[in-house]
């Protein structure tokens, strides 16, 4: 019985000293590319004037292309699109500042150029991060009448169709992360982070903080 009892503690231990054993990683002069879940954390935005918008917690994807410079020091290229629920309030200019309910799904899509420092040149280690970017919003609220688009198509000839403009815009973003890499191998690796961006969004009362967890699988040639 003790004999059972102990075997998964000597395996869980073997496995704890593996991980903390010096051992050399293989990243230098390395590109690298991984495949990311990141996980957005809900937050509240304050809006001159009145308006407010609560956005849901919610899971989306990315991917990351980049390459390591030296065992400690990796530059890449992060692309990630979420599409988050979002309840808000905003404010009819009608002389008596009505407000007015709103509710959907935003489209989010974010680029940022990354930094990443490793603290050990072993194959575990944590890093910290520094990143600046910037995001495309989409409310998919209407902002105004649909508008007739025209084009000449080679095979139908003229074609019109009509599009429906939206609330939303780009915004310049930046942050900082911290977190856990392993390489499992000299070509694979997983990467857990946790990262604080703040966007420059218009007429908001100050920049908001979007708290992101995220977990890569990545490959390393």
């Amino acid at each position: 019985m003790e004999t059972r009892l102990l075997k998964p503690v000597w395996a869980l231990g073997c496995l704890l000293l593996a991980l903390a054993m010096p051992s050399h990683a293989d990243r230098m002069n390395k590109y690298e590319f991984s495949l990311q879940v990141p996980y957005l954390y809900g937050e509240t935005i304050d809006f001159e004037g009145g308006a407010s918008a609560d956005i849901a917690s919610d899971p989306g994807f990315g991917f990351t292309a980049g390459y390591n410079y030296s065992n400690r020091l990796n530059l890449r290229a992060s692309f990630t699109w979420n599409d988050t629920r979002y309840d808000g309030q905003r404010i009819i200019d009608d002389g008596e500042r009505t407000t007015e309910s709103v509710s959907g799904v935003m489209d989010t899509f974010s680029f940022n150029g990354v930094a990443d420092y490793y603290f050990m040149e072993g194959r575990f280690t944590p890093f910290v991060s520094g990143m600046i970017g910037w995001s495309s919003i989409d409310s998919n609220i209407a902002a105004g009448f649909p508008e007739q688009v025209c084009w000449w198509d080679p095979w139908w000839g003229y074609v019109c169709d009509y599009y429906q403009p939206t609330y939303g815009g780009d915004s310049f973003s930046y942050g900082v992360g911290g977190g856990l890499r392993l390489d499992l191998s000299p070509n694979h690796f997983v990467r857990v982070g946790y990262y604080e961006r703040w966007i420059d969004v218009d007429y908001a009362e100050s920049d908001p903080s979007l708290g992101t967890a995220i977990f890569e699988f990545g490959f390393m040639y």
